[in-house]
């Protein structure tokens, strides 16, 4: 079992302290509306990396990734940024063994990373 695969599991969704962070430097209005950018902005760059990915793309999907990881830090999310990155690494050096598990645990914490933000952005 690869490292990565023992490590992701312990991160969190969603790193709560840096979410705090950002509602008390910017209001929770404004912390809404870039939360729902970063909802709709990973469902649209998942699509773009995952039809990279379904034409074996490794290039392209890097170049996904790293966008993707950069998103996902500024945010918090820090299981999809460990994973963009782990993913990013395979997919430049073209270890197909590695790239299909990776995007399958990245897709996944992907989901769960969206049902967590829309779960804070419905109404309280």
């Amino acid at each position: 079992m690869a490292d990565w695969q023992q490590l992701h599991g312990r991160l969190p969704l969603l790193d709560l302290s840096r979410l705090e962070q950002l509602e008390r430097d910017l209001g929770s209005e404004a912390l809404d509306r870039l939360l729902r950018l970063f909802a709709e902005d990973g469902v649209q760059q998942g699509a773009s990396l995952a039809d990279a990915f379904a034409a074996q793309d490794d290039d392209g999907m890097a170049r996904w990734c790293h966008s993707l990881k950069s998103a996902c830090g500024s945010y918090g999310a820090l299981r999809c940024q460990f994973l963009a990155e782990k993913l990013e690494a395979a997919c430049r050096r073209h270890e197909q063994v590695e790239i299909v598990p990776l995007m399958q645990a990245w897709q996944q914490a992907l989901n769960d990373t969206l049902l967590r933000v829309e779960g804070r952005l419905e109404p309280r």
